[in-house]
C-alpha cells in the first residue's frame, strides 16, 4: 500500500488511488506521515462527538483531503470512522430535536444593516444525515464497532506507528 503523504497529486495517482478498494489493515495499519495514530484518534473522537468531518479535521490538525484518503485506504479506519457517526447520532438527533422545536435565528438585513431576525423552522438537511446514520446501522461490522468504540480507540493509540513510502514502492518495482 502506498503511503499517500508521499504521492504526487497527479491525475495518474489520483485515479490510481481512487481504483483501489479500501484495504484491511492488518495491525498495525499502514498511516500517512501526515496523519499520525494520535491524529486518527483525535479526529475519530471527535467525529463520534460532534458527526462533522469539518470540525473533526480541524480538532486533529489534518485537512479533509487527508482525512478521506486515508478513508480509502484503510478499511479499518473506514469503519471505525462510520462508527465514530453512528456514535454521534445521539448528537444529531439532539440537533435535529432542538431545530425542530425551536427553529433557526436567522438574521435579516436591509441595505447592508441588520434590521430584525427571524426563526426559521427546516430540519430536512438533518433528516436527510439522520436517515444516512440510519442505515449505518445495518452494517454489523459498524454496529460492533460502534458498541466497542472507545476500546478500539486505546487499541489505534496503543499499536506502533508502520510508514511505508511510495517512492520505495515504485523503486522496487522498476528493479
Amino acid at each position: 500500500m502506498p503511503d499517500l503523504a508521499d504521492t504526487a497529486d497527479t491525475p495518474e495517482t489520483r485515479l490510481a488511488l481512487a481504483a483501489q478498494e479500501p484495504q484491511e489493515c492488518s495491525s498495525p495499519p499502514v498511516v500517512p506521515e501526515q496523519f499520525s495514530r494520535e491524529q486518527q484518534a483525535d479526529f475519530l473522537d471527535a467525529l463520534a462527538q460532534g458527526g462533522n468531518v469539518c470540525a473533526a479535521c480541524g480538532a486533529a490538525g489534518v485537512s479533509r483531503s487527508t482525512a478521506y484518503r486515508m478513508r480509502r485506504a484503510c478499511g479499518r479506519f473506514e469503519r471505525l470512522w462510520d462508527a465514530a457517526l453512528l456514535v454521534a447520532r445521539t448528537q444529531v438527533e439532539a440537533v435535529l430535536a432542538d431545530r425542530a422545536l425551536n427553529g433557526v435565528e436567522e438574521t435579516i438585513f436591509y441595505h447592508g444593516e441588520a434590521v430584525a431576525t427571524r426563526r426559521r423552522y427546516d430540519a430536512r438537511l438533518l433528516l436527510a444525515h439522520l436517515a444516512r446514520l440510519d442505515r449505518l446501522t445495518q452494517n454489523p461490522a459498524t454496529h460492533h464497532a460502534a458498541i466497542g468504540f472507545d476500546t478500539a480507540l486505546d487499541e489505534l493509540l496503543d499499536a506502533p506507528e508502520m510508514v511505508q513510502h511510495y517512492a520505495d514502492q515504485e523503486g522496487d518495482r522498476a528493479a
